[in-house]
């Protein structure tokens, strides 16, 4: 609570010291309501999973001229306050220059699903990426980006980041071709530092995914596909829930073990009116370190988004996220999404 109140006052502050720039406010409560069944080797547990969504938010956009402007948003989610975005823009001319915390350019998005705090099926098929400190270029349809880099590996049981050495940020580009009635992006990144204290060694993680839509009148399709090795490091990886199953690559203190990964995701909407409609997603990822056994998730949902009014709508819910191996768990869950945007 006093973290929320040192907000507002610090955003009061800015407002009565800006007077030239245009301040642009908006807020996004969401409210989950969901029954799981979460299902291990036969035992299974059936709850309500009730709470404030994470990405609930409250942000502004600042336009201070034509060239120059900023984002700041902060999430919400059960008592906790983060900062989810603040960033600049400079519009050069030919170009903008972005510095800050913004979305970095590996994200295939579409899928809707409102599970896990908005989750859509990133980290289960779908390519996304948290936000990070970044210098980025925007050309257009162009992105061109140099983020924090990760330094995370799998020690054989945890993921850690001790005895690691980097030099340069990860790098990370895409490009969106736009049609009447079809959206298609390619993307890549790529990111390496050391690891060990006196056998040093290098880890390298790199991706690269195409994706997109296409919509015929009321219905709008998409998918996408991607892949690379210690992806991890790089995007949202998430194949049994746990440590191991972040995408990211093995060091024991001698050799380091590779992590491939592959994943891709289907979805289709269905808009019946300004009121009803109806999506339904399919996501899968599978990751396997050198020489082992492969490991993966299916995540798969329909969903019937409701609009009361504007900025008020209701989204129920049914699905499955099945980490498919023996031991891992399979969630069978239904409910809702609550929200108001303002």
């Amino acid at each position: 609570m006093k973290k929320l109140v040192t907000i507002v006052a610090t955003i009061a502050v800015l407002i009565s010291s800006a007077h030239a720039a245009d301040w642009n406010f908006y807020g996004s409560v969401m409210v989950s309501t969901f029954y799981e069944n979460v299902d291990i080797s036969g035992a299974d547990t059936t709850n309500l999973a009730m709470g404030l969504n994470s990405d609930s938010v409250i942000g502004a956009e600042v336009n201070v001229n034509d060239e120059v402007g900023g984002v700041f948003e902060f999430e919400a989610g059960n008592g906790n306050v983060e900062i989810s975005y603040l960033y600049g823009v400079w519009n050069f001319g030919y170009g903008s220059l972005l510095i800050g915390l913004d979305d970095g350019p590996l994200q295939l998005p579409g899928s809707d699903q409102a599970y896990a705090d908005n989750a859509g099926l990133g980290g289960w098929g779908e390519m996304a990426s948290p936000g990070k400190g970044q210098i980025k270029l925007i050309f257009d349809a162009f992105r061109l980006a140099f983020r924090t880099p990760s330094v995370d590996y799998n020690d054989g049981t945890d993921n850690v980041d001790i005895n690691t050495e980097v030099m340069r940020p990860s790098i990370e580009a895409s490009y969106w071709f736009a049609g009447e009635n079809y959206n298609l992006g390619i993307t890549a990144g790529y990111g390496t530092f050391e690891v060990g204290k006196t056998n040093k060694k290098d880890i390298d993680s790199y991706v690269i995914g195409i994706g997109g839509d296409v919509t015929f009148g009321r219905v709008i399709l998409g998918a996408g596909v991607f892949g690379g090795e210690n992806v991890g490091n790089l995007v949202d990886t998430d194949v049994n829930g746990g440590d191991t199953g972040a995408g990211l690559a093995r060091f024991d203190g001698t050799q380091v073990i590779n992590n491939k990964a592959l994943a891709w995701k289907i979805h289709a909407t269905y808009i019946f009116n300004d009121m009803f409609g109806i999506q339904a997603g399919y996501g899968y990822m599978e990751t396997e370190l050198d020489k082992q056994t492969k490991d993966e998730v299916k995540s798969y949902y329909v969903q019937f988004p409701i609009t009361l009014a504007d900025g008020v709508s209701i989204v129920p819910e049914i699905g499955t996220i099945d980490y498919s191996e023996v031991g891992q768990s399979k969630t069978d869950y239904f409910g809702a999404k609550w929200q108001i945007d303002f």
